[in-house]
């Protein structure tokens, strides 16, 4: 029997992510809680997820904090990722944030990652000092990606209700709304789910 690592707790919250990720972006930006949730290869979440990628010819891309963070995980999470990035041409690492970069008039990547973080400290009740930097540079890796290859868009596939909601705040209205998409976990699947018949 496989299982789905779904949690009635994440399927009935409401999310700030899009409720409808179609079409779906191009490049998609993971984060430790979307990888950590969709579990193993046992799982029908990881197999809709790794299915989908390989079908529709998605490009996955890990952050630099993100990797640090599965290293730390090692044994927690089933699939090594990052031994993964490193055998498949699907996966790429991304290096550190380059916090000068911007794409038209939106703004600079530091700038977006500063305020994101700002505001997840702000939600989690957290000094801003004390607080990891990996869930506010995913936007920023967004911009990068916008900034230096083919995407017109980038997901940021996530299960962090926080995280999603720091990082629409900072995008909505700029340049990169609509083109930096936060997507939660359960819709992204479904999302999946539906492509794949």
């Amino acid at each position: 029997m496989s299982t789905t690592g779904r949690s009635s707790r994440h399927r009935t919250s409401a999310s700030m992510s899009e409720p409808h990720p179609s079409p779906f972006p191009t490049a998609l930006v993971l984060d430790t809680s979307f990888l950590r949730t969709i579990g193993g290869t046992g799982s029908d979440s990881y197999q809709t997820f790794v299915q989908y990628v390989r079908a529709e010819d998605r490009e996955l891309y890990l952050s630099s904090g993100v990797v640090e963070e599965l290293n730390e995980q090692r044994g927690y999470i089933s699939v090594d990722w990052v031994d993964r990035a490193g055998t498949t041409e699907w996966i790429t690492l991304v290096g550190d944030v380059q916090p000068g970069v911007r794409v038209h008039d939106g703004p600079r990547a530091g700038d977006v990652m500063d305020l994101v973080h700002e505001r997840l400290a702000t939600f989690e009740k957290t000094d801003p000092d004390e607080l990891r930097k990996t869930d506010s540079e995913l936007p920023a890796v967004g911009v990068m990606l916008l900034g230096s290859t083919s995407h017109d868009a980038v997901g940021i596939l996530m299960d962090d209700r926080n995280a999603e909601r720091a990082i629409t705040g900072v995008i909505e209205n700029s340049y990169y709304e609509g083109r930096i998409r936060v997507i939660n976990i359960w819709t992204a699947i479904e999302h999946m789910e539906s492509q794949l018949g």
